[in-house]
């Protein structure tokens, strides 16, 4: 039955069961609605609807049966058994937070007849307790964050570099500059490189609340890591 604003209401009757794939259908419609509203790219959304049909059918139950075992199980095998990398496994665990908490935001309806069809509702499966971090330390020390210090000397590195190719009279000052812009940006915003890649001065934008920024203080990201 649809409303006013074309939405499915689900209104269970004793004659018929509700389906639950149809349900979750309907869902994940909507998610991909929502995310082509805010602009991500179609195969960033197919990604991450097929990480959270993927889950469901690891955990052989539906997303609003999940707990936070079911997350840890999954994660545990991609990474254990699969051998997937750090960065694959963390980005599977992102679409399947942002899943979650588009299901059980109260500005849609979802959880509502979800409790109404199935007794159950979408829960937050995906925490800080149970999700790697962006970047970890190995036991032997190979890979860690950048120190403060580290970090700036980098930066003051790239600085220097267009003036040194200027001075040896060589091509190159211009490519230089924009590498050293390029690692300020991908640092500062938290960017992967196909998504700087992409960048155009477009998906900058104001924000309120850092005037102080200007045209600079939103930053869009419109190509996604696939």
């Amino acid at each position: 039955m649809s409303d006013e604003l074309g939405r499915l209401s689900w209104l269970p009757t004793p004659e018929v069961l509700a389906d639950p794939d149809a349900f979750l259908s309907e869902v994940l419609t909507g998610w991909k609605r929502q995310q082509l509203s805010r602009k991500y790219g179609v195969k960033t959304v197919q990604r991450r609807t097929a990480a959270v049909l993927r889950m469901a059918s690891f955990a052989g139950s539906y997303p609003w049966e999940w707990r936070p075992s079911d997350a840890d199980d999954f994660f545990a095998h991609l990474r254990g058994v699969e051998n997937l990398t750090h960065n694959t496994v963390r980005a599977y665990q992102g679409d399947v937070k942002l899943f979650l908490e588009y299901a059980s935001d109260p500005a849609y309806d979802w959880n509502e007849n979800c409790g109404r069809l199935f007794g159950s509702m979408f829960s937050r499966v995906v925490t800080n307790l149970n999700r790697s971090h962006h970047v970890q330390e190995t036991p032997e020390g190979s890979v860690r964050p950048f120190s403060v210090r580290e970090l700036q000397e980098f930066f003051d590195l790239a600085d220097l570099e267009p003036e040194r190719v200027l001075r040896a009279g060589r091509r190159g000052a211009l490519a230089a500059w924009r590498d050293a812009v390029a690692f300020k940006t991908l640092y500062a915003w938290g960017l992967r490189l196909n998504e700087m890649r992409h960048l155009i001065v477009a998906d900058y934008s104001r924000n309120i609340r850092t005037p102080a920024f200007g045209e600079w203080g939103v930053l869009r990201v419109r190509m996604a890591r696939p």
